[in-house]
């Protein structure tokens, strides 16, 4: 992922790249592994680019992913370098991590860099991309990130079996 960002970044390099490591680490925080993730590599890769490259200066996460992504809101919630913009599903008390309502927007100087859409359960493909169209392309046009990395998981996917929810696989691109 680093030689991603470094190719990416690279006066000859090209101006995209892609590089496909699972799981991506959203539920890793700073100091604890969690959900499967022992290296939050999206708050590693963002990190990593925003020390080394001083054309770097803010960084667009985003997380869609069943999930919240809680290890990269809390390792970001306090910079207003890295808007954090995370689609899960959220019914407030249940579902893992049981975190990510809209009413957590990031603290101190991060306050407002955090966006969370909580969908509710069975949640598909309109609703997916109404969220995309109606927050996350206003947010990063108003937020203007100098590079944009995605968290990306795919257990929204219609049959997942912890998911529940519809989003049909076309939708991801896939």
């Amino acid at each position: 992922l680093l030689e991603m960002i470094d190719e990416v970044l690279a006066s000859e390099g090209p101006s995209c790249g892609m590089a496909l490591c699972r799981p991506p680490g959203h539920h890793a925080s700073r100091n604890r592994s969690s959900g499967f993730c022992l290296v939050n590599n999206v708050a590693v890769a963002a990190s990593y680019a925003m020390s080394r490259y001083d054309d770097v200066e803010r960084v667009l996460i985003f997380d869609w992913d069943v999930h919240h992504g809680q290890g990269t809101q809390q390792i970001f919630e306090q910079s207003s370098d890295v808007l954090f913009v995370s689609f899960q599903r959220h019914d407030g008390q249940s579902f893992y991590p049981c975190s990510g309502s809209s009413t957590e927007v990031g603290s101190g100087a991060g306050r407002g860099y955090t966006v969370n859409v909580a969908l509710p359960e069975g949640f598909g493909d309109a609703a997916l991309w109404a969220a995309c169209s109606q927050v996350l392309l206003p947010a990063a046009r108003s937020f203007r990130p100098d590079l944009i990395i995605i968290s990306a998981g795919f257990d929204a996917a219609s049959g997942d079996p912890i998911g529940g929810c519809g989003v049909a696989p076309k939708a991801f691109g896939l």
